[in-house]
């Protein structure tokens, strides 16, 4: 049968505060009270309330998760499957998840909300910005925290894919195949991964001998309808053969564009190629199946929660870590370029 604190205070000789305190490691207690209080926990079998103890240690148990701003919605296939891998490494180390709606712009509000009262013991943030506020107002907290993609900031921990190598392997292969004239559907501005990603597009270019053409940059942000409309506001470059592969910066946009172009009658690959970055599911499920770079998208989740624990347990200095990318699905969704 278990005791209670109050029990097990009474036959130690102390009060309740000085037994739960030497169940915490807390230094103020003398190092023999806290032996003999712990070798009377460990006769008696008493187990300290999990809440209770995590009060005391201040510890909430739970880990605050931010997703994306708008346009981009907790429904991005590619952020479910990242959830997945997040919560199911917290779950088993015993952590909930606290995810908060986050509106567009405010950010900054929401992480105040969060690590106001202590509510979360750490925080997972997505898309790191060029110039990111909410890195200052973290420090400022002193809540851990860790981003899911690279960070400008040296000192930052962060989990990311192999963007810029990515990038450059999706427009080699493209090369390979023979075009030239090779679009590139950007993501959001601002954002680190749309910076890394172009930058890879333009060292695939140089590898290639191409020059590059500020025409062929169409803007996007990350999203199936930006991809639609930045193959359709262009439609008249691939009409006129100005373009016989794009290249989006993910999955969506290049679903998407696939989408504009079968609107138009073009037939892909035979008349004009396309692929895309991340590797989500649902591309899968294309006829054919979406060619794209892969990120290990389940694995980076439950990196980015193992990265936050140990900072939580023991912040030293900070965790940068980049996953390796693969291209997969390689002759479905590009082909040949067109001769002439």
């Amino acid at each position: 049968m278990k005791i209670t604190m109050a029990e097990l205070a009474q036959k130690c000789g102390y009060s309740k505060a000085t037994v739960s305190r030497a169940l915490a490691d807390d230094p103020r207690v003398k190092p023999e009270t806290k032996e003999l209080i712990l070798a009377m926990a460990e006769e008696y079998n008493y187990r300290p309330h999990m809440v209770a103890s995590n009060l005391a240690r201040r510890r909430t148990k739970t880990i605050g998760l931010l997703f994306p701003r708008a346009p981009r919605t907790i429904a991005d296939p590619f952020f479910l499957e990242y959830l997945q891998g997040v919560s199911e490494t917290l779950f088993e180390e015993g952590f909930s998840l606290l995810i908060p709606q986050v509106k567009k712009k405010r950010g900054t509000e929401t992480i105040a909300q969060l690590v106001a009262h202590s509510r979360v013991d750490g925080i997972i943030l997505t898309e790191p910005q060029l110039e990111d506020e909410r890195i200052r107002l973290l420090r400022e907290s002193g809540v851990p925290f860790v981003f899911l993609g690279s960070t400008m900031d040296p000192e930052v921990s962060w989990v990311d894919g192999d963007n810029r190598g990515g990038a450059l392997a999706a427009v080699r292969a493209l090369g390979s195949l023979g075009h030239r004239r090779i679009a590139v559907i950007t993501g959001d501005p601002g954002l680190v991964s749309t910076e890394k990603r172009l930058a890879g597009y333009f060292d695939g270019l140089a590898a290639l001998g191409i020059e590059p053409q500020s025409d062929l940059v169409w803007q996007g942000d990350f999203t199936r309808q930006g991809g639609y409309d930045a193959v359709r506001n262009h439609m008249e470059q691939v009409r006129r053969g100005k373009v016989t592969a794009i290249f989006a910066c993910n999955d969506l946009m290049a679903i998407g564009g696939i989408q504009a172009l079968k609107e138009a009658g073009f037939a892909i690959p035979a008349q004009i190629s396309i692929m895309g970055f991340d590797g989500i599911e649902v591309g899968q499920f294309l006829y054919p199946p979406l060619t794209t770079v892969q990120q290990p998208v389940f694995r980076l989740g439950q990196e980015v929660a193992r990265v936050l624990l140990a900072q939580i347990e023991d912040p030293k200095k900070p965790v940068q870590m980049t996953l390796p990318v693969q291209m997969i699905n390689e002759t479905n969704t590009i082909g040949p370029a067109p001769k002439g």
